[in-house]
């Protein structure tokens, strides 16, 4: 019987080829976008999934200031991690990483290969963290100075098919024994490493790593709780470890907190972080825009079902009249529905299985699929096909296997106006949805445009940026020789080294105060090392007071610049004069503010502007600001490029646009938009497809009316316009549907999330308008197509 069934809904769907195509089509598509969105949402929500200990494992973050200049940073003290594990008996365990930031491989033929993930490591970090060893011990990988684990794509680079267990690998000409290989580290988790050093190495290279307690910032303290264990009663013992060994004026100023490994990956509030941020924000739209898009998908699919089983009222009288039963007939509608449904989600799967890492890669998102990934996608379509087979054919199953044959036979068009109010309201929920989406999609790149295009305090036009290593101090030594070299080309205008500039991922903050008020008063802003030629590198304005020059001495150690939000939160009346104490043996006798320079944007939109102290001190200078005129770029590009080689050689060459730096800082919203839009616009390809079908059904029955209006006079253009009017009220229908859900849902929603949000008229306008010619445009093509038909054809046509 089942067999029968399923010869009748094949022969059915090839019968019908024009409905059958565009209901596959549609529904494919749908399904496809809503399982990219989906899969894109569970591998964000999967991060550090895959650790065995995540719920018990938290990192000790660090919140520093004073209120209404409160910092938190992601390190913590290295003597924090000792103290834990001693005197703090809900900790099973407590591990320290440092993460080294110029780390270069010696190969064995003297290759230098610079290792972006390579930290040092507690030995407790193999049991707080999940890592799979392929050889080695994991309890005495790590306990001994110059030891290393490393991953197996790290030891196929160095060592190709041989065994790197017990070789060596060269660390700052200092050897590294091989003691454990480890699978690769998953990319869903915050902590990529690629080599683990021991910690120990550190102090056997020289280092101070038993620091005092008041300085922080390098090391990262992860802890492991035992079972069950009250965070809220932790925290006031780590305090109580502060005040214990800090003193009471670091621990006014201080207080830890414990941050959960599984929402790492989601602060971004958190400074000196080490791995990729989400954004739930766009976790939250994407998954909207896969909701809204399956949801256009399942109506259009359900709209033309319902047309396809309406013309087939005789088929189903005469099959009534030959005896079959109304269960029967459910069923064959059933499996037809179900079978499309079944088609359209293996051709949804292949299409997903070919672009799902160009979407990924392209986003800039690394995607682990896993094989609970698969058994996630696998139980994603089987529920979309019962779901949708069931809704799309249950319905007009049901309604038209009720029919009588008699009133069916008698009467061709039974029951097709009844419907037509219900798939009318679908077709107008379909374009209302895909308003919604074109109107958000607007917003976002409106957003996007405001950040970039809005006064940002400095000019990004026309500058470089050279990445200087001047924690080298021998580099350190020949920035003026560069600098002076540099200037000396009339199309470099100014240079200035800097500790941070705009799109540079590095901040330094220290804590100030006016000289001659109690230290309590002192505030923590952001300090901002930097030479001569910065405000006139990036173009700030001095909006009172005076640049740093050269011609007066005192400038070097002894003054200040402060932007307009520091002057406010130290409360400087008189700026100008005013002597402040910041830290350093420099600047023990304190500096003086010599100018106020307007507020400027060293971070994105997304952050505020924060209070800014600029002052000379070369020894911090890790970027290179170089203005230049924009005519001759080219030959001004290799002029710094041989300066740079002839003064640094030997030193890593790396040059980019300020502009495009900053622009970087965007990237991920303008990167989403665009995804965004391509899903509006599938959106708004599968309304028009159902639209598309649905005029030709609705036509279809009406092509003898146009006969007879034809053989009456009537010319193709009036009876086109007369066709589409109805649909042309649809789509205005809808469009005042939309219009409000469009405000709540997304104006008012994103309104939350974004900066620059203005509900003008003209963007749903835009929308409501770009649907109407849409859609007119679909409907003309069979609307036309019907009025220019032969009058002959046409009253023949059955």
């Amino acid at each position: 019987m089942f067999r029968n069934y399923l010869r009748t809904a094949i022969n059915s769907i090839v019968k019908n080829k024009f409905f059958s195509s565009i209901n596959i089509l549609g529904l494919a598509l749908g399904i496809t976008v809503c399982l990219l969105i989906l899969m894109y949402v569970i591998n964000e929500l999967s991060y550090e999934s895959f650790q065995t200990n995540r719920k018990n494992i938290y990192r000790v973050a660090l919140e520093w200031g004073t209120p209404g200049s409160f910092m938190k940073f992601a390190g913590s003290m290295p003597a924090l991690a000792a103290a834990i594990d001693s005197q703090i008996p809900e900790v099973k365990s407590v591990a320290r990483i440092r993460k080294s930031y110029d780390a270069v491989i010696k190969t064995r033929d003297n290759q230098e290969i610079k290792e972006e993930n390579l930290f040092f490591a507690d030995p407790d970090i193999l049991k707080i963290f999940t890592f799979f060893f392929q050889e080695g011990v994991p309890e005495d990988a790590l306990k001994e100075p110059f030891k290393a684990v490393i991953t197996k794509r790290t030891a196929a680079k160095y060592f190709g098919n041989a065994d790197p267990l017990g070789k060596e690998l060269s660390f700052k000409d200092t050897p590294l024994r091989i003691t454990g290989i480890i699978d690769n580290i998953p990319e869903n988790t915050h902590f990529q490493c690629d080599i683990l050093v021991s910690y120990s190495t550190l102090k056997s290279m020289g280092e101070t790593i038993e620091q005092p307690w008041n300085q922080w910032g390098d090391d990262l303290t992860y802890i492991l709780l035992k079972n069950d264990e009250s965070v809220s009663s932790i925290i006031p013992k780590l305090n109580d470890l502060l005040l214990k060994n800090a003193g009471e004026w670091l621990a006014a100023r201080m207080k830890f907190d414990l941050q959960p490994l599984t929402q790492i990956h989601w602060d971004t509030d958190t400074r000196g972080d080490i791995g990729p941020k989400g954004n739930k924000t766009y976790v939250y739209i994407f998954l909207s825009a896969a909701i809204f898009i399956l949801i256009i998908a399942c109506f259009n699919f359900l709209n033309l079902s319902i047309s396809r089983y309406l013309g087939r009222m005789t088929e189903v009288a005469i099959r009534k009249t030959a005896g079959a039963r109304r269960n029967q007939l459910i069923f064959q509608f059933l499996t037809e529905t179900t079978l499309i449904v079944i088609i359209s989600s293996l051709i949804a799967v292949f299409l997903f299985e070919q672009f799902y890492s160009n979407l990924y890669s392209y986003l800039n998102t690394a995607y682990v699929l896993a094989n609970r990934h698969f058994l996630v996608l696998t139980i994603l379509v089987f529920l979309i096909v019962i779901m949708v087979g069931i809704a799309a054919g249950t319905y007009p199953a049901f309604y038209i296997s009720r029919l009588k044959p008699i009133e069916v036979l008698r009467k061709e068009t039974y029951g097709l106006k009844s419907k037509f109010t219900f798939r009318r309201f679908l077709v107008m929920l379909q374009f209302a949805i895909s308003i919604i989406l074109l109107v958000g999609t607007i917003i976002i790149f409106r957003q996007l445009n405001y950040m970039k295009k809005s006064d940002l305090g400095f000019n990004k036009e026309n500058v470089l940026l050279l990445n200087f290593p001047g924690l080298n101090e021998e580099i350190r030594r020949k920035y003026d020789v560069l600098r002076d070299e540099l200037l000396k080309n009339s199309n470099i205008r100014y240079v200035s080294g800097a500790y941070t500039l705009p799109g540079v991922n590095s901040r330094m903050n220290i804590s100030v105060r006016p000289a001659g008020t109690s230290p309590d008063n002192s505030i923590n802003i952001q300090a901002l090392p930097a030479d001569y030629g910065f405000v006139r590198s990036l173009q700030l304005e001095i909006i009172d007071g005076r640049d740093f020059s050269q011609d007066f001495s005192t400038d070097r150690y002894k003054s200040v610049l402060l932007n307009q939000a520091a002057v406010n939160i130290l409360g400087l009346e008189k700026p100008l004069g005013t002597r402040l104490m910041i830290p350093g043996e420099d600047y023990k006798n304190g500096v003086t503010v010599i100018g106020i320079v307007k507020d400027f944007h060293i971070e994105s939109f997304h952050e505020k502007i924060d209070p800014i102290l600029i002052y000379i001190n070369p020894e911090m200078y890790i970027s290179i600001a170089v203005r230049i005129n924009p005519s001759n770029s080219d030959e001004t590009l290799a002029y710094i490029k041989n300066v740079w080689n002839t003064v640094l050689p030997g030193s890593n060459f790396n040059l980019r646009y300020l502009e495009n730096a900053y622009n970087s800082l965007y990237s991920t919203e303008e990167k989403s938009g665009l995804i965004l839009s391509l899903f509006t616009v599938l959106a708004i390809f599968i309304s028009c497809l159902g639209l598309f079908g649905f005029a030709s059904f609705v036509i279809g029955k009406k092509i003898k009316e146009v006969g007879i209006r034809k053989v009456m006079g009537a010319r193709a253009l009036g009876i086109s316009l007369l066709l589409s009017r109805q649909f042309t009220i649809w789509i205005l229908i809808s469009s005042l549907i939309a219009c409000p859900a469009a405000y709540l849902l997304v104006v008012k929603w994103l309104g939350n999330f974004a900066y620059h949000i203005k509900t003008e008229w003209w963007i749903f306008a835009a929308a409501v308008c770009s649907e109407l010619v849409i859609a007119l445009l679909t409907v003309t093509l069979q609307t036309w197509r019907a009025a220019t038909r032969n009058p002959v054809e046409a009253l023949r046509y059955e």
